[in-house]
């Protein structure tokens, strides 16, 4: 009974010593087996493991490679080419022995992570010869390359370097594949450089494929004034315009669903979608595009287009997504060539001023200085100190902000039969002119027509606002920027480096603002202590006489003399019940009072005799006495008649 409780190694010893021979009977050794007897197992070193494994992947790899000994090659000649100080002629060689060596191969080892940039190298720094060569290669195969992840390089590389008839050649292939090349994470960055590179026929060819695949066949779809879907549409009958909808809808909506939303012919053809899509079908695209995808299109101008409309035309919920999807990025949005619109539209709609100060405010303080100095971020706080300001703002800006949404399009068999609808749609300078909508919105109800959307939040805003929200567009610039700090913060960044942005050409701008009390004497009612300390830190810096010949002085710099005479001549006591003095005031009794000769002269001349057009009467009357001794002495200029009964500034 206790063999079953033995283990396994046991019972086998057990079994070896049954089957032995007895003691004193051990088996003669034959001689034929001691002579086939294997050497003992030598385990290899290190070294020689590693020589065995090597070898073993070369022959694997020359198995599954046909050209692997060129690969090996060429990278060998690539490396040498490389070198920071070969000489020219010696690059030159090696890389017409790497293009000889690859010629009639060049489509199958351009997959080669490696050989791919070695060929990137050679179209580089080859001769327009051997570059015609390569290209006439590769050029059938390279709608496949695109689509590799490493290969599509070349193309964008071959693209950069082609002639106009090779480009022309190049955009020939995508023909007929654009949109479906933009769906490829790897082809779509090629589609997108072709799209940069092409002239605006070209570019048009490209985007008419979102269209239709017979929508480039359309006659005079190149004549003037026929670029914009929009106007082609003008001439065209209802049912084809609801065909290229439909197609446009099927083209877009996978690629919005992958989330390629980085390439401007993308934003183009959103842009031309929402010009002629119907209410509906914009609502689709803002509910999106509302988020982080939103994010990612606003470096465009076409992808700021699209933001603004997903501002304007969004409900509460979309917004909210918007500006959350914005978090970490104010700044960056804020500094760039066209985001700043969309930011902009966000402080000129939306009604919840928490979410605007928690995420957007908080994060413009945190780089306030900068911004205030930058050309496209002192834009978003001028819009809250001087709201539409055509001296500020491009006039296709203001446009935008004028008319933010495409215009939308109803049924267009409701259009045709109802076209009181279209005038209900109407819309002048932002704003609905004098209640029409509601009048056509009657009469298309009694007619049987359409009842509109969200009628009660069209109403015309007070100061020219989009009537796209509900807050009076005064509370709510008064609460984004009093109330959340940032006028404050702003007031203290603008005294303690008055100098710097005096000398500045953007940043001499927000001064200017803040020293003038913002829209309405807003930071003259809050702040007016703060607006005096910058008074007079202005005018201190002109009393201060420069030690470096090379430092300009404040009265005679470019930017700063025309800021300090726009101070004075737009100069006005605060607001009834505020305690303090104006600019002009301050600013004479500190720094020109009974200093006008030294500064009589040059740009600073201007300065000086910008206190005869001061608006501050108490101001003119002070300086009247000296100024007119400079005009006896010939040092200044006499008033001319037609500037004493007013004067543009």
């Amino acid at each position: 009974m206790q063999c079953f409780f033995l283990g396994t190694s046991n019972v086998t010893l057990l079994l070896s010593m049954l089957q032995s021979a007895p003691p004193g009977k051990s088996k003669p050794v034959d001689s034929k087996d001691s002579a086939v007897k294997k050497e003992p197992f030598r385990k290899m070193s290190e070294q020689e493991a590693r020589k065995a494994k090597q070898e073993l992947t070369e022959t694997r790899k020359r198995k599954r490679k046909p050209h692997y000994e060129i690969e090996k090659e060429v990278i060998s000649l690539w490396e040498k080419t490389r070198v920071r100080d070969v000489e020219k002629d010696e690059r030159s060689k090696l890389v017409s022995q790497v293009l000889l060596k690859m010629k009639g191969k060049m489509p199958e080892m351009a997959l080669n992570h490696i050989v791919s940039r070695a060929l990137q190298n050679c179209v580089k720094y080859c001769t327009p010869t051997e570059r015609a060569a390569v290209f006439e290669e590769l050029r059938p195969h390279c709608l496949a390359l695109m689509k590799d992840k490493y290969a599509h390089h070349i193309v964008i590389k071959m693209l950069d370097s082609a002639d106009k008839a090779q480009l022309q050649q190049m955009l020939s292939l995508l023909h007929g594949n654009v949109v479906a090349l933009l769906r490829h994470p790897h082809a779509s960055p090629v589609v997108e450089h072709a799209y940069t590179l092409a002239n605006a026929a070209q570019k048009l060819e490209l985007l008419s494929e979102f269209y239709s695949p017979e929508f480039r066949l359309f006659k005079g779809l190149n004549a003037p004034g026929k670029g914009r879907l929009a106007e082609f549409f003008a001439a065209e009958p209802a049912a084809k315009k609801r065909s290229v909808l439909e197609h446009m809808t099927l083209a877009l909506q996978p690629i919005l669903e992958k989330g390629i939303v980085d390439h401007s012919i993308i934003h183009r053809a959103i842009v031309e979608y929402l010009s002629v899509s119907k209410k509906s079908m914009i609502a689709e695209t803002v509910q999106q595009l509302s988020g982080g995808l939103l994010v990612r299109m606003v470096h465009t101008r076409d992808g700021a287009k699209i933001g603004v409309t997903c501002v304007m035309h969004g409900n509460n919920k979309e917004r909210k997504k918007i500006i959350k999807g914005m978090k970490g990025h104010v700044a960056k949005i804020a500094r760039d060539d066209h985001g700043y619109m969309v930011l902009i539209a966000i402080l000129d709609v939306v009604d919840d001023t928490k979410l605007v100060t928690k995420i957007i405010i908080k994060e413009l303080m945190k780089e306030l200085k900068e911004l205030a100095s930058h050309k496209f971020g002192r834009l978003v706080l001028l819009h809250l100190l001087a709201p539409r300001v055509r001296r500020y703002f491009p006039a296709d800006v203001l446009a935008l902000l004028e008319h933010p949404a495409p215009t939308s399009v109803e049924d267009e068999d409701v259009v045709e039969e109802n076209a009181v609808i279209a005038d209900a749609s109407t819309v002048s300078n932002g704003s609905v002119k004098g209640g029409s909508k509601k009048s056509a919105a009657k009469k298309a109800r009694g007619e049987g027509g359409p009842e509109p959307m969200d009628e009660d939040e069209d109403e015309e805003d007070g100061d020219g606002a989009s009537a796209v929200s509900k807050k009076d567009p005064g509370v709510r610039r008064s609460e984004l920027l009093s109330k959340s700090g940032l006028a404050k913060d702003l007031a203290e960044i603008c005294r303690v480096n008055a100098k710097e942005m005096l000398l500045s050409q953007w940043g001499t701008e927000i001064i200017y603002e803040v020293a003038m009390g913002g829209v309405n004497g807003e930071l003259w009612k809050t702040m007016p202590g703060a607006i005096m300390s910058l008074h007079k830190e202005i005018a201190d810096l002109a009393t201060i006489e420069n030690q470096d010949e090379e430092d300009a002085h404040v009265m005679e710099q470019y930017f700063s003399s025309p800021t300090l005479r726009r101070l004075i001549l737009n100069s006005t006591p605060p607001p009834e019940g505020v305690d303090g003095q104006s600019f002009a005031t301050v600013f004479w009794s500190v720094a020109l009072k009974k200093k006008c000769k030294r500064w009589a002269q040059g740009h600073s001349q201007k300065v000086v005799s910008a206190y005869r057009e001061c608006s501050d009467l108490a101001a003119r009357e002070a300086a009247k006495a000296e100024i007119q001794g400079l005009v006896a002495a010939g040092l200044l200029k006499p008033v001319a008649p037609s500037q004493q009964n007013g004067k543009k500034r």
